[in-house]
């Protein structure tokens, strides 16, 4: 029943004209030398922030307005890559209101919720300021706890037009200064990066220094 209610939500989302039609744009207009930040990563994180969504028991509206978001979270790469999460939440907030079907708190939380995936230079790395944000954040970076870490950490150096023996170290920061933010993120994806953080400690010869970080608690029960 679970899986059924879950795909429901996802053809809703999917359904979504506004999702349809940025996945469109993404899909024919993205810069190809966008590795790591393409169509596919914005489906994945769609999908992903459902399927979280979906696990701790948010209501329909609430999961419809994630997806949106994730649909929208990447899509100011379309004209830049600097500062694209502001772009994003602009081209998403004005498909909203263009479309009449929601209201302006839901919009202005959907901005919000895109501008909440920028990666921090100090601190954690996402700060969730919105009651919705913990689902997309948590999709958003979800490669740092599943299978596909390296490969996408490839891609994302591959990006930078970087070496990925420069790539690694500063993922390893990364990973020292994230932390999964809703329920379902934790219980998911908190086991794989455990592995895939000291798989990266590993390849760069550092002994366990995640437990003296002061903003890394995925090894304290939460």
């Amino acid at each position: 029943m679970k899986s059924n209610v879950k795909d429901t939500l996802s053809d809703l989302v999917d359904s979504e004209p506004l999702v349809q039609d940025i996945l469109k744009q993404l899909d024919s207009q993205l810069d190809p030398e966008l590795h790591y930040h393409s169509a596919a990563h914005t489906k994945m994180v769609i999908n992903r922030s459902i399927e979280l969504a979906h696990s701790d028991g948010l209501a329909d509206r609430d999961i419809l307005l994630i997806g949106i978001a994730a649909a929208f979270h990447d899509a100011g790469f379309l004209e830049q890559r600097a500062d694209n999460e502001r772009i994003g939440a602009k081209l998403a907030k004005k498909a909203m209101r263009n479309c009449n079907r929601f209201s302006t708190e839901e919009e202005n939380l959907v901005s919000q919720m895109i501008m909440d995936t920028k990666l921090t230079e100090k601190g954690p790395a996402q700060v969730a300021t919105t009651a919705l944000s913990a689902w997309l954040l948590d999709a958003d970076l979800a490669n740092l706890g599943d299978a596909t870490f390296l490969s996408q950490t490839e891609l994302i150096a591959l990006e930078l037009n970087i070496e990925i023996e420069e790539m690694l170290p500063l993922t390893h920061k990364l990973m020292l200064r994230h932390n999964w933010q809703s329920p379902a993120g934790k219980l998911a994806l908190r086991a794989g990066k455990e592995d895939n953080l000291l798989k990266l400690e590993g390849r760069l010869g550092l002994e366990n220094s995640s437990n003296d970080h002061p903003h890394y608690t995925d090894r304290i029960s939460e």
